[in-house]
């Protein structure tokens, strides 16, 4: 009873957003050394449906085999309220979610630590009026947003001010339609401006010629913040594999990492494995979003300024939704190796 009304508390207040794995070069043998004094582990690993999973795609394709007799089995849930179950229960011991989630889950006291930030900010705000340039171009405006509570409705809600702008006294916010249906409504003409993240943006430039990039998320928070960006999705893991297997965790990390790279420099590859493996993408607008995607690979203790910064932002805003405090120092994992 306990962790169900804990995975509902937690299901209620996710920021659910969207935006991430490794190639064959990234596959690693293990040691015949190695198979005898470790015994066989499968790390199960799982990504919510979208543009989040999609820079570890190649974990996909090729589960990488990785030192200490570990091997990666990859899994692709369709919410965040799944995943935050599958974490309750111990059902996968490698987790790419938002970040305020990851937050979220490790302060109810749940022992997955933070890896590494893998995805950054990928927020647009479209219009299909020529004359929306500037924040202050917003005012009188109706603007729809994807997921009350989500990161870019507590950025806006954060910058806007700092422009003379009060949100739900100078601009609309309307939260009722999910982004694939806001692009599809940006694209028939019935929302002149919205906030959409990758890959729905793309979708949308390329259904209406009308609509274009007004202002990119990033470079605002950049001004707002003097942040350079702001992290939105990252790779949590189980502390106990990182005390049992120290070297897997590694090559798991180096297998991530080449996954992304060759994300970046193969978007159409990417895309037809991202339809191949059920990510709810289809091949020809992944492939042409991925270059918006910001995908990254920050390891933890490099990331945590800007985590904490972002973070700080829901913590005004609804403690609820980091919960209640930064996580301290032990959410941040450092490894040596």
């Amino acid at each position: 009873m306990f962790k169900f009304l804990l995975v509902l508390a937690i299901s209620l207040n996710l920021a659910i957003q969207p935006f991430a794995l490794g190639s064959k070069d990234s596959i690693k043998e293990t040691s015949q050394a190695e198979v005898a004094t470790d015994k066989a582990m499968v790390l199960k690993t799982a990504a919510i449906k979208g543009p989040t999973g999609l820079g570890m795609i190649h974990l996909f394709e090729n589960p990488p085999l990785l030192a200490q007799n570990a091997s990666v089995k990859t899994e692709a849930l369709a919410s965040a309220d799944a995943m935050a179950a599958k974490m309750l229960s111990g059902e996968v011991d490698i987790a790419l979610l938002p970040v305020n989630m990851a937050a979220k889950l490790y302060n109810s006291g749940l022992d997955y630590r933070l890896l590494a930030v893998v995805g950054n900010g990928m927020f647009k705000i479209l219009s299909a009026d020529p004359s929306i340039k500037a924040v202050g171009d917003l005012k009188g405006k109706e603007l729809y947003i994807a997921g009350q509570g989500a990161t870019p409705d507590f950025l806006l809600r954060s910058i806007l001010p700092a422009y003379g702008i009060k949100p739900e006294q100078d601009i609309k916010l309307v939260y009722s339609m999910a982004a694939p249906e806001i692009a599809a409504s940006l694209i028939a003409g019935r929302v002149r401006h919205a906030v959409l993240p990758e890959p729905f943006a793309t979708m949308a430039l390329l259904g209406n010629t009308e609509i274009r990039v007004a202002m990119d998320l990033s470079k605002l928070w950049e001004a707002y913040s003097g942040q350079n960006d702001y992290p939105v999705s990252v790779v949590v893991i189980k502390s106990s594999i990182i005390a049992d297997r120290p070297k897997a965790v590694i090559g798991f990390m180096d297998a991530y990492k080449a996954s992304i790279d060759a994300v970046l420099a193969n978007p159409i590859e990417a895309g037809q494995l991202a339809e191949k493996h059920d990510l709810g993408l289809k091949a020809d607008i992944a492939a042409k979003a991925i270059p918006e995607c910001a995908f990254t690979f920050i390891k933890a203790p490099e990331a945590k300024k800007s985590i904490e910064a972002l973070l700080s932002i829901f913590l005004k805003a609804a403690p609820v939704s980091v919960g209640g405090k930064l996580p301290d120092e032990g959410f941040y994992v450092q490894l040596q190796n």
